[in-house]
């Protein structure tokens, strides 16, 4: 009978990979590396590992850690210490490494193999929608090792779960059916070329959110006062310029528009946003800070405890307001949409917003309720807007009424503003978009669980936006949206961008 720790022998960790291997290497042994997620082992990755294995002494696999899995939601089907589990149980196999990144680079410069192994899905270096393989092979020959390509069998392991094993419901697993029937792989991903050729300008303030771990200690000794012991903070980019991370990962040549404090140029999340190519252009708010959020989160549950907002919400003086509409002017009379996302602190006005309404951009808006502005940041506001994205919350609040139908209030908001198209996300219940012949596209949530929601609807809006000023599909619509929504609240925050090479991986998973 097998020896379950020989098997459990086989798997390092990645820290000590370099000093394993260099090891290996100091005594003439040949390696070869094998690296992807393997999150369903079938017949096409038995055979590979065996080429693989024959081409070297030493068979090294290396697995993607399920946090930097882009497969869709709910993937992977199962956890990275089972997929190490099934490949350390393979004989073919001498080491298994989980790697804490999101591309093979880094694994491949600690192991330096002498081949690295991939499958003949691979042979065209243009098919990989990340353009990672060109990277890992210049990385491989530069160490001294070979790409090589096996010509076995090919399946999809994402097909195989699509088709088998769907931890989707009826509803969603419909709702996906209808997209690959009516519509296929080939024509959905054609939207994201189109939308890689547009120019947007987004409109609106400038967050800076930050989260700081803490562990509670317990209820104050003489007050009833709960305490906390302070942790680890962590700061992302957020409000207009998570939108435009967003929108330049999509490759959409990208410029922002908003209010920053002079002191503020040089903050790192600034600058790193400035570093992708996103043009920045701002107003100076002093001696109003650049808005800050912070969100206490206890270390234990991950659940956010306590806000504090760093802010002051006074309109801009009138000379400043009238700087700011002249750099709207400027800045967006070359661009094909306009994103205005309102989130209610002061930076824009009355006067701004009549400029905006009437100029002949195609305007999508979002106006956010947040603790900040509760009740006073309305959609009301603007009179014209082509899309308009709202959660089911702001949309009730609109309303002004807690009980109602939202597609009465929607139809009306529709025939007052001109809107071509209403997105309202409703979190669980998933999206509901809205035309003016009053046709409704609903599509159920795709989000197996929720981590944050923070930052989810701003994601939602960079990729709804441009797909509705090019006029696809409602159905297209909505598919693309539920689909960010839902890899948008697996994370914290906005510490990730979606690009298009992720959303071509995501959709090609889950359409196969």
């Amino acid at each position: 009978m097998p020896n379950l720790m020989e098997f459990k022998s086989k798997i390092v960790s990645f820290e000590n990979a370099g000093q394993v291997f260099g090891d290996i290497k100091k005594v003439n042994k040949t390696i070869a590396l094998c690296h992807g997620v393997f999150d369903l082992l079938h017949p096409g990755h038995m055979r590979h590992l065996n080429k693989a294995k024959s081409l070297a002494d030493v068979l090294v696999v290396s697995i993607t850690a399920d946090n930097f899995v882009n497969k869709g939601p709910g993937r992977p089907a199962f956890n990275e210490n089972l997929r190490a589990e099934s490949l350390a149980n393979l004989l073919s196999v001498d080491y298994v490494i989980i790697t804490p990144f999101a591309t093979a680079i880094e694994i491949i410069e600690s192991v330096r193999p002498n081949f690295y192994v991939k499958g003949k899905d691979y042979l065209d270096e243009k098919s990989d929608a990340t353009g990672n393989i060109t990277l890992e092979k210049q990385i491989v020959e530069s160490n001294g090792g070979n790409l090589v390509n096996t010509d076995e069998i090919v399946f999809s392991s994402s097909k195989l779960i699509n088709q088998f094993m769907s931890n989707y419901s009826s509803e969603v697993n419909f709702f996906i059916s209808e997209i690959k029937k009516n519509y296929g792989l080939e024509y959905v991903l054609s939207w994201l070329q189109k939308v890689s050729a547009l120019k947007i300008a987004i409109v609106g303030e400038t967050i800076i959110d930050t989260y700081t771990n803490c562990e509670a200690l317990g209820k104050s000794s003489k007050d009833p006062v709960l305490c906390f012991s302070k942790g680890n903070s962590v700061s992302h980019a957020g409000g207009v310029l998570a939108i435009a991370g967003h929108c330049n990962g999509l490759e959409i040549e990208t410029k922002v528009i908003t209010g920053l404090n002079h002191a503020d140029l040089n903050n790192i999340e600034i600058m790193e946003i400035k570093a992708r190519g996103i043009k920045i252009k701002s107003i100076d708010t002093s001696p109003a800070p650049t808005i800050r959020k912070e969100r206490i989160v206890d270390s234990r549950t991950s659940m956010r405890v306590l806000e504090l907002y760093e802010m002051q919400d006074d309109p801009l003086p009138v000379t400043k307001d009238l700087e700011f509409i002249q750099i709207i002017k400027e800045k967006t009379r070359d661009v094909d949409v306009v994103i205005i996302a309102d989130y209610g602190h002061g930076l824009i006005s009355d006067a701004a917003i009549k400029y905006l309404t009437t100029s002949k951009k195609f305007l999508a808006l979002n106006t956010q309720v947040n603790a900040g502005n509760r009740g006073f940041n309305s959609v009301s506001r603007y009179s014209r807007a082509d899309f308009i994205t709202l959660n089911g919350n702001e949309a009730q609040l609109e309303t002004r009424r807690r009980h109602t139908d939202i597609q009465i209030f929607i139809n009306s908001l529709q025939s007052k503003m001109g809107a071509k198209q209403i997105l309202v996300t409703k979190g669980a219940s998933g999206i509901e978009l809205y035309d003016a012949e009053q046709n409704i596209c609903k599509s159920p949530a795709l989000a197996p669980y929720i981590k944050d929601r923070v930052g989810a609807g701003d994601a939602v809006l960079s990729v709804t936006a441009p797909l509705a000023y090019l006029n696809a599909p409602a159905e297209i619509i909505s598919f693309f949206g539920n689909l960010v929504g839902a890899w948008a609240v697996t994370f914290v925050g906005n510490e990730k961008s979606i690009t298009k090479g992720n959303l071509i991986r995501q959709i090609t998973s889950i359409l196969q």
